[in-house]
């Protein structure tokens, strides 16, 4: 979940504040390229020494941590652990993960699988193309603003409509990544209509200024999409229509291909 999607999210009342705390602990010696001494990580948490030192044992004693000396660490032993109770659910199909291969072999794109995950839209799979520009924030396992991103647009489009209606606040209103981010919950509805309709889904800038996306659905058998595969590219390349009818040709042939395997 993003900082915007975060906003739109009340906090529950019975929140326990130190796992919340421990879990703070945990992002911020995760974002860090290297081992943090308690100091530093109090510093950066806003907490006591005293109090950052308490969670941060306790983190040790129950393995999402390692300590050497006055350093910690993520413990990869656990993280391993709970990557493999996971994996599962998050590996794309044989079929699906062809597709995407064969996508950026034709296009030279960096080209993502991207599934439905806890509500959210979620990278499960990236494929670098032979372009130099690729994404930095897309990688395995981003998720959130899914109105701003091809991938979401396409899932949703074919999706249960009570996906959709769950976005955006009160009003209607979506949190805006870029100046190109559809702001209300009428107009990505008028999107995705178009996107029902052409059978693939645009991201113009929507996500990133300056990189465009383009996404569809795959079923895999399936009444519903299963898992999206979208391409990205800087708009430079992507309103270029040489480019662009290529992407077309090469997603639309994935969808053919997806179709029929069902």
């Amino acid at each position: 979940m993003t900082d915007n999607d975060k906003a739109l999210v009340a906090a529950p009342s019975d929140l326990v504040q130190s796992v919340v705390r421990a879990l703070g602990l945990i992002d911020i010696i995760a974002e860090s390229d290297e081992p943090m001494r308690a100091k530093s990580i109090a510093e950066r948490a806003g907490l006591h020494l005293a109090t950052t030192s308490h969670l941060l044992s306790t983190l040790v004693h129950v393995g999402y941590l390692s300590r050497r000396g006055r350093e910690y660490t993520i413990s990869s032993r656990k993280i391993l652990g709970l990557n493999a109770k996971i994996e599962d659910a998050w590996r794309p199909s044989r079929r699906a993960t062809n597709l995407l291969a064969r996508v950026v072999e034709r296009t030279g794109e960096t080209a993502y699988l991207s599934a439905w995950h806890e509500g959210n839209v979620t990278i499960v799979s990236v494929e670098d193309g032979t372009h130099a520009v690729r994404v930095a924030d897309l990688r395995v396992g981003i998720s959130g603003d899914i109105h701003a991103r091809a991938s979401g647009k396409a899932l949703l489009a074919f999706g249960h409509e009570d996906e959709v209606s769950r976005l955006g606040d009160e009003q209607g209103n979506l949190p805006r990544r870029t100046d190109h981010t559809l702001g209300k919950l009428s107009a990505l509805e008028e999107n995705l209509s178009e996107v029902r309709e052409r059978g693939y889904a645009i991201d113009m800038q929507e996500y990133v200024e300056g990189v465009c996306g383009l996404a569809i659905p795959l079923f895999d058998g399936l009444r519903r999409p299963r898992a999206a595969l979208s391409i990205t590219a800087p708009v430079e390349r992507f309103t270029d229509p040489r480019h662009f009818d290529l992407y077309v040709d090469a997603i639309l042939e994935a969808k053919r291909a997806d179709a029929q395997s069902a």
